[in-house]
């Protein structure tokens, strides 16, 4: 399977659930890609379980045994063998991962739109010893605009709220990713970085969308916020 169609059958699952379980797509997609090495790792062939998800006697599912490689508070490898669940296809996988994240330990994820956050928490949650879990995560959202399902699932009709900078971090998102479709290959328009920090490049951009559409004349929609109209406007594109 290619890097693309990996990601796409693992994001609809994601987007799917989001409704019910809250966990933004962008996390659970990164955590399959890394876990199973792209699906190509011999827990997810052999097992269909693309999580890493280590097994129990009261979990329900069938096992099987692999070497794993674990980390000190310190940073420091080790080997270790253990069980892990054993799924019989990919639903089956996914739909374990979503049990498994039903543990009162992962409540915290629950809501979160900001992926530097979900990552974050859920390697203090336990999900992993690497110290470097949570960077490794961001960094695969950030380079396969992960972050695009996220706003599928949250913000399919558009955020509801005004946006503004330190508000809504996927809002901010959604904000940047609209203006660089709306003002590609326009004239003094640089394309903007879409990682959720509102700053004086996006309120550039928002001025000049604002100025392609006539409304910033005479010092009308001169502000920061995108507000009912704008994003009204943005969401029907």
């Amino acid at each position: 399977m290619k890097n693309e169609d990996f990601i796409k059958a693992i994001a609809v699952a994601a987007i799917k659930h989001y409704p019910a379980f809250r966990i933004l797509p962008s996390l659970t997609i990164a955590q399959a890609i890394l876990e199973s090495r792209w699906g190509k790792s011999g827990l997810a062939k052999d097992c269909y379980n693309y999580f890493g998800m280590k097994w129990s006697s009261t979990c329900g599912t069938a096992c099987k045994e692999y070497a794993t490689c674990e980390q000190t508070a310190e940073g420091v490898p080790y080997t270790i063998k253990a069980k892990f669940r054993r799924y019989s296809n990919l639903e089956e996988g996914i739909a374990g991962y979503y049990k498994f994240l039903g543990y009162p330990r992962y409540s915290n994820l629950k809501g979160i739109t900001d992926y530097r956050e979900a990552c974050e928490l859920i390697r203090k949650d336990g999900w992993a010893t690497d110290t470097c879990y949570s960077i490794k995560l961001v960094e695969l959202i950030q380079a396969y605009k992960l972050w695009k399902y996220d706003l599928q699932a949250v913000y399919a009709k558009g955020p509801e709220e005004a946006i503004t900078p330190g508000g809504d971090f996927l809002a901010i998102i959604w904000l940047q990713d609209r203006l660089n479709g709306c003002l590609k290959g326009k004239a003094g328009f640089r394309e903007l970085a879409v990682d959720g920090i509102y700053g004086e490049k996006t309120r550039t951009a928002l001025l000049l969308y604002w100025k392609k559409l006539g409304w910033n004349k005479n010092g009308v929609s001169t502000g920061w916020e995108a507000g009912n109209k704008t994003r009204a406007v943005l969401a029907a594109i």
